[in-house]
Parts: structure tokens; C-alpha cells; sequence
């Protein structure tokens, strides 16, 4: 019996330094909001942590949550790490930047660390800034709901330009064709339209999340969305003086001939022209939206927001080519035009005024 005890004695301070060896192993997970690799990762570890209950992973948000942001930098700059961008995990002395490599290899790293033992990532300077801070602080609240997006897409199709091009095409065609024709080249210019901003809105959207800099995207399109609102409301009351967002002189001619084809190839070709064109005149609400959907979802949930979104933007379009179609001229349309392009764009102005301020400061 006191050979056992003895015995006991002697293994006693091995289990221990085992346990707590085990205990030992933190991990440092940066990630972004919105981050599409980020959402690759985070089942693993979730799995990982029930796996192995002797590891511990500090969860830090870095897009919204500037403490995060500066001890991922800190980290960075500790061990000269150029090359930056989330999902990104550090473990011991190591770190696995990307969704691949963590997934290939956190897992085998932790089942090393559970037989040697580990050390804190973090260099000791960067203890104080995760103190209190190693949880995920939610971003502030900027949610997307239906009203915003139906109000944006709305107003971002209330827009001369647009309206310019479409009563010219249908001008055209009631002078060489039939009703019915309008109607078939008609949509087929507009869903040419929808598809090329939809398009436009998902690239768009795709490389600010892959940048790694959603959060600084968002307030560049805040104050993309200010600047082209305070143009808006200079047309209202100076219109077409000094600078104005309009379909450059470059695209007319091109535009022009193109309607005058009057075919529906020339009509779809027609649509992807005037989205290009027309861009100036009509993408800083999309962009300031477009910055939002980045830093709140993943590419695919961001989708059936863009596609209600470009909805709202071909409706007025939509309304246009049904008023001519069931009677009313085209030069009645396009007086009215003329006579509320100031008015468009004060609401236009106001509305895109106000959407940047709500982003830059609520």
C-alpha cells in the first residue's frame, strides 16, 4: 500500500502539469462580419470546441470593433506579418490565415498542443487590450430592412437619366412600328437594365468583402451618397450649371444609335449601355447600400435584397412604357420630364442626404 501511495506521489504532478497543459490552449480567432470565408470557418470551430474541451477560442469581430481591430494589427506587426485579411486563427506560435488552412490544419495543430503543452498566442503588450474585450462586440445596429430597401431602390430609379433614354426609344418606335412592339423592346430594355445592376450590385458587392475592408467601404459610400446628394439639391435650384451626374456626351452617340436600330438585340444591348452610362447619375445609393449588405451578410443572403432592390429601381421605367403603351404621347411624358427633373432630384437629394448621415453617425 505505501509502495502505491508512493506511486501516486509520483504520477500526481505528472496529471497535473498534463491538465494543464491542456488547459492552456487559447486561440485567437479575427473574423469580419459579413466575411463569406469567415462563415466557412465558423462550424469547424464550433465543432472543434466541442471536440476538445481543453481549448479556448476568444471569438474577435475586427470590421466593427476598432480594440479588435488594433490587437489584430498589433499581432500582425509582432510577428511582420505584410499579408493581411480575416479568417485568420493564431495558436501557439503559429497562425492560419484563410479558410483552408485553418480548416486543414487548426485541427491537427490542437491535437499537438494537447500532448506538448501551449503557450498564449499573443505577445505580451497585447494582454492589457484583450482584458474585458475577448468576446465579440456586436457592430452597431445600421440593419437592412424591406422599407430601406424599397426606399432606396426607389429613389435611386426616380432619376432623369434613366427616364431620358426610355421615353426616346419609345418615341422612336411608335414612329416606325406598333404597340405591341413597344412593349416587347421596351421590356427587353428594361430587364437588360435589371440584369446589368444586379450584376453590377453583386461584383460590387463580392469585392468589398473580399478586400477586407467593408468597414472603411461603408463610410467611403456614406460620403459618396452625401456628396451625390448635395449635387442633387444644387440641380434642384441651379440645374445643369457647373458639374451635374448626367449620361457623359460620350455615351449620346452611341446610345442613339443603338435606339434608332429599334430591334430587341439593339434593345438588350441598349439596357447594358445606359446601365454603364448612367452610373454616375444613379450609384451612390446603390453603393451605400451595397456597403451595408457587405458588412451585415454573406454573398448568397444578400441576394433577394438586391433582386427587390433593382426591382424598385426598374419600376418607374416599368410605370413610364405602361402610361405610353395604354395612350398617353411620348412628348406629353417627356414634357413632364422636364418639368419635374428638378423636383426628382430634390428628393433624390434629400433622400440620399439623409441616408448618409443615418450611416455615418447612427
Amino acid at each position: 500500500m505505501k509502495k502505491v501511495f508512493l506511486l501516486g506521489l509520483m504520477i500526481l504532478p505528472l496529471l497535473i502539469s498534463v491538465v494543464n497543459a491542456q488547459e492552456e490552449i487559447c486561440i485567437y480567432y479575427f473574423y469580419g462580419v459579413g466575411c463569406t470565408h469567415c462563415a466557412n470557418v465558423k462550424p469547424v470551430l464550433d465543432n472543434l470546441e466541442g471536440k476538445y474541451p481543453n481549448i479556448h477560442i476568444h471569438r474577435l469581430e475586427i470590421y466593427h470593433n476598432k480594440t479588435n481591430q488594433d490587437l489584430f494589427n498589433s499581432y500582425c506587426s509582432e510577428y511582420d506579418i505584410d499579408r493581411r485579411g480575416v479568417p485568420f486563427v493564431a495558436i501557439d506560435k503559429k497562425y492560419f490565415m484563410g479558410d483552408k488552412p485553418i480548416i486543414e490544419n487548426l485541427e491537427n495543430e490542437i491535437i499537438r498542443l494537447s500532448e506538448e503543452g501551449a503557450e498564449c498566442p499573443l505577445p505580451e503588450h497585447c494582454q492589457g487590450i484583450i482584458d474585458g474585450n475577448e468576446t465579440n462586440v456586436s457592430p452597431p445596429e445600421k440593419k437592412i430592412t424591406l422599407p430601406l430597401i424599397l426606399t432606396a431602390g426607389l429613389t435611386d430609379g426616380v432619376n432623369p437619366c434613366a427616364f431620358s433614354v426610355l421615353i426616346f426609344l419609345v418615341t422612336y418606335l411608335l414612329s416606325i412600328g406598333s404597340r405591341k412592339r413597344i412593349i416587347i423592346i421596351g421590356f427587353s430594355y428594361i430587364l437588360a437594365v435589371y440584369i446589368a445592376y444586379f450584376a453590377a450590385g453583386m461584383g460590387l458587392l463580392t469585392v468589398i468583402q473580399l478586400s477586407g475592408l467593408t468597414q472603411i467601404i461603408y463610410k467611403v459610400a456614406a460620403v459618396v451618397a452625401l456628396i451625390v446628394g448635395l449635387f442633387n439639391l444644387k440641380d434642384f435650384f441651379w440645374y445643369g450649371k457647373w458639374f451635374s451626374f448626367k449620361i457623359p456626351e460620350i455615351g449620346k452617340g452611341t446610345i442613339e444609335k443603338y435606339t434608332k436600330m429599334a430591334t430587341l438585340p439593339s434593345a438588350l444591348i441598349l439596357g447594358f449601355l445606359v446601365s454603364a452610362f448612367e452610373l454616375p447619375c444613379t450609384g451612390g445609393v446603390y453603393l451605400a447600400i451595397l456597403g451595408m449588405l457587405a458588412g451585415q451578410s454573406t454573398k448568397l443572403a444578400a441576394i433577394p435584397y438586391l433582386l427587390l432592390y433593382n426591382l424598385m429601381f426598374v419600376l418607374p421605367l416599368i410605370v413610364i412604357l405602361l402610361i405610353v403603351y395604354f395612350g398617353i404621347p411620348p412628348e406629353k411624358a417627356e414634357e413632364w420630364r422636364k418639368s419635374k427633373r428638378k423636383w426628382m432630384k430634390l428628393i433624390s437629394g434629400l433622400l440620399m442626404i439623409g441616408l448618409g448621415i443615418w450611416m455615418l453617425f447612427k
